[in-house]
């Protein structure tokens, strides 16, 4: 009968180490899961600040890029509008050459004096259509004055003209 309770003892103690080693493990677990835990929640929150700090990065670069481009499409509508002047500039000036081109070819015709008057080259005539889409009622284009040889044969359509003499001074246009 001794012998059992020296053996019921030792289990006891043993039990009893047992548990406390199970405790102790549970505490280890416990620790190493906070300290898991809280590396996770670092990791985290560095992904997070890095997230912001792009995000803020992205937005500066946005807000850069809107500036540009407005910038761009000013400069755009600034470039369009002077080639619309330019255009119309460039119509007044095929309808004038086309006028002048006339008034030269009728001044041969009256003066009886053969001139070689080219035509207008034809994709002036296609880019700029010419005659401004004039109508017979519509006024002329302003045009620069004529030259006085050639502004004669309209205040003067009766009087005899030397043909020569006219065209002498028309050579410098």
């Amino acid at each position: 009968m001794s012998v059992a309770p020296a053996t019921e003892g030792s289990a006891r103690r043993s039990a009893a180490a047992a548990a406390a080693e199970e405790e102790e493990r549970q505490r280890n677990r416990k620790r190493s899961n906070r300290l898991s835990a809280q590396r996770s929640r670092m990791k985290k929150q560095q992904y997070v600040d890095g997230l912001a700090v792009e995000a803020e990065q992205l937005r500066r670069e946005n807000d850069a890029m809107r500036a540009g481009a407005g910038a761009v499409l000013q400069r755009c509508r600034l470039v369009e509008q002077e080639n619309r002047v330019l255009a119309a500039h460039a119509r007044e000036l095929c309808s004038a050459l086309q006028l002048r081109a006339s008034q030269l070819r009728l001044l041969g015709e009256v003066a009886g004096v053969p001139l070689d008057v080219p035509d207008v080259a034809d994709h002036l005539v296609q880019l700029y259509g010419g005659d401004l889409g004039m109508t017979p009622l519509s006024p002329p284009p302003l045009l620069p004055p004529l030259p006085p040889q050639i502004e004669m044969l309209y205040f003067q359509p009766d009087s005899v003209m030397d043909p020569v003499s006219m065209l002498q001074g028309y050579e410098n246009i």
